[in-house]
C-alpha cells in the first residue's frame, strides 16, 4: 500500500503516520506501507502521478492550495485513490462528497476515530485492486495463480487471461512480488499466490481453479510451514475486519 500525507504541520503528519502504522500492524500483519509526506497541496499536485497512491490524507486548511482544491486536481487524473480529509471543521463535509472522499477526520482526533475512518475506507478493497506492470500489461495481483520460468521467458499463470509470457529475468519478477506477503517463492523459478490456493497436498498445491502445481520434495517442510503461517494470519485478519 502506498500512502500520501499532505499537511503543512509536521506534528499532524507524524500523528497520522503513527496511527496508520498502528492500524496496519493490528489489522494487516506483514503489510508494510510506503509513506510519502508533502507540506502543501501545490507540492503534491506537482509531483502527483495517477494510479500511484492507494490512500491519500489531505489537510483541508493549508497555505496556498486548499485541501478541497487538491482533491479536485487528484480526481481529474485518478478516480480510484481513496481520499481522507483531515480538518478542524465540518464546513466542507458536504463538498467532500463531490470528490468522493471516503473519510473525514476532525482535529484533534483519537485513534478510535482514526480506526473508524480507516474501516470506512475499506482497505481490503484497496489491497484487492493492486496490480503489477509487465511489458505493456497491467496484471491484478488477485488474478495471478503462479509464476514460473520457461527458458528465457517468465510465465505468469492467471485466472482470467491464461498464461502471459515475458522475456524478463525471473529474479526481477521475484523482487517485485516480494513486496506482497501472499506470494511464496517455492524454489528458484516458481512463485505461488497463496491467496489462490484451495489447499496444499503432499507434493503439490491445488489452486482454486482446480489446477495442480507440484513442488520439490526436499522443500516440502519449509513450504508447508510458511503456507500454514500465512493462512493463519489471513484467517485472523478476516476475523478482524
Amino acid at each position: 500500500m502506498r500512502v500520501a500525507i499532505i499537511d503543512d504541520l509536521v506534528m499532524c503528519r507524524q500523528e497520522i503516520k503513527e496511527y496508520l502504522m498502528r492500524y496496519i500492524r493490528e489489522n494487516y500483519e506483514g503489510e508494510v506501507p510506503e509513506l510519502d509526506e508533502f507540506e502543501s497541496g501545490t507540492g503534491f499536485v506537482g509531483a502527483f502521478r495517477p494510479q500511484v497512491y492507494d490512500l491519500i490524507f489531505i489537510d483541508q486548511y493549508m497555505d496556498g492550495m486548499s485541501g478541497m482544491d487538491t482533491a479536485r486536481e487528484i480526481r481529474k487524473r485518478d478516480e480510484a485513490a481513496a481520499l481522507i480529509f483531515v480538518t478542524t471543521s465540518h464546513d466542507h463535509a458536504v463538498d467532500s462528497y463531490g470528490v468522493r472522499a471516503c473519510g473525514y477526520l476532525i482535529k484533534p482526533f483519537t485513534y478510535e476515530a482514526f480506526e473508524r475512518t480507516m474501516r470506512l475506507a475499506r482497505v481490503e478493497k484497496i489491497l484487492n485492486a493492486r496490480f503489477i506492470a509487465l511489458g505493456d500489461d497491467r496484471i491484478l495481483l488477485k488474478d495471478i495463480l503462479w509464476c514460473d520460468r520457461d527458458g528465457h521467458y517468465v510465465q505468469v499463470h492467471t485466472g482470467r487471461q491464461g498464461i502471459l509470457r515475458y522475456r524478463v529475468p525471473f529474479a526481477s519478477l521475484e523482487t517485485v512480488l516480494s513486496a506482497y506477503p501472499q506470494f511464496l517463492p517455492c524454489y528458484r523459478g516458481l512463485i505461488i499466490n497463496m491467496d489462490r490456493v484451495g489447499r496444499m497436498e503432499e507434493m503439490e498445491f491445488l489452486m482454486d481453479t482446480g489446477q495442480r502445481v507440484p513442488f520439490r520434495k526436499r522443500d516440502h517442510k519449509e513450504i508447508r510451514s510458511r503456507f500454514s503461517q500465512y493462512m493463519f494470519r489471513r484467517a485472523r485478519e478476516e476475523d478482524l475486519l
